[in-house]
């Protein structure tokens, strides 16, 4: 074989050689580039100036150690039988309240509502203390017919066993607002929805008006926004036992820095009703010792 033939052939084998190098490298670098992966759930996520910022609807935080009812009954209650009582301050045992017995639980979770037929009331109608959601700014507004009339007012009931505190008792239609609505920190949170008070009066009384206001209002971690608020006081008492509706209608939703829930309402409405609504339910809030 001649020289240059030699010569052909090594140039041959040092192409192919460096051809599978070649592939092989490319292989490499295919095999070794990161995969994404887009994850799809009911919390959204945006990145602003460089922040993530989540949006939770802290559905779980309001169920916390939290049982709803269903056809007046807890499903798998664990505390047997149990009191519910109500508690009543008159000037003399303030500092030790008494207790009215109202019903009970059974060890299935039948929830009964016994009412004494009359009790003592704490105080009167007009007495600025009973407007336990501090939605009116200007008491002024509000008009009274019998303004002396005995009162007696609760949005909770305490669930008792052996004399000991298990918890607290609401009744409305929304877990959010039947938290919201007994809270001081949470009285203007504008979720939707309603709660229901037991009302004793001991002669028949009026207590009606409307307020509407201009406010800038904000949350720890929002910004301040100018709401209008309407505060509508409609209240037609009957002697004896009453059911005030307080329904959230309306809301404003605040943007939180941090993507947390936040928000205020629109308009309060206080209605008396004839009855307990078909889509009320109890709410069992258990304390977490």
């Amino acid at each position: 074989m001649k020289p240059y033939s030699y010569l052909f052939l090594i140039l041959i084998i040092c192409t192919a050689c460096n051809n599978k190098q070649a592939s092989k490298t490319i292989v490499e670098k295919r095999d070794t580039k990161p995969k994404t992966t887009e994850i799809i759930g009911t919390t959204k996520s945006s990145i602003r100036n460089g922040v993530k910022n989540t949006t939770n609807t802290q559905e779980d935080w309001y169920w916390k150690n939290t049982m709803k009812s269903s056809n007046n009954t807890f499903e798998n209650w664990e505390h047997g039988k149990v009191d519910l009582v109500m508690l009543y301050r008159y000037k003399q045992n303030e500092s030790s309240p008494e207790k009215l017995n109202v019903g009970h639980i059974d060890a299935k979770g039948s929830i009964t509502i016994n009412l004494p037929e009359t009790i003592k009331t704490e105080t009167k109608i007009d007495n600025a203390g009973n407007l336990v959601f501090h939605d009116i700014q200007d008491i002024t507004t509000l008009i009274c017919q019998n303004p002396k009339a005995g009162y007696f007012g609760k949005t909770t009931i305490y669930v008792e066993k052996n004399n000991t505190n298990l918890g607290a008792l609401t009744l409305g239609n929304s877990v959010r607002v039947t938290y919201n609505l007994t809270n001081q920190s949470t009285l203007t949170m504008g979720d939707e929805g309603y709660i229901l008070s037991w009302v004793y009066l001991d002669e028949a009384a009026t207590m009606k008006g409307t307020e509407t206001t201009r406010n800038k209002v904000r949350r720890d971690g929002t910004n301040t926004i100018e709401a209008e608020n309407i505060v509508v006081y409609s209240l037609e008492y009957k002697p004896g036992w009453n059911i005030v509706k307080t329904e959230v209608i309306g809301k404003y939703d605040l943007e939180h820095e941090r993507g947390l829930n936040a928000s205020w309402f629109k308009k309060h409405e206080h209605s008396v009703l004839d009855k307990i609504p078909s889509d009320a339910d109890y709410f069992f809030r258990k304390l977490n010792y």
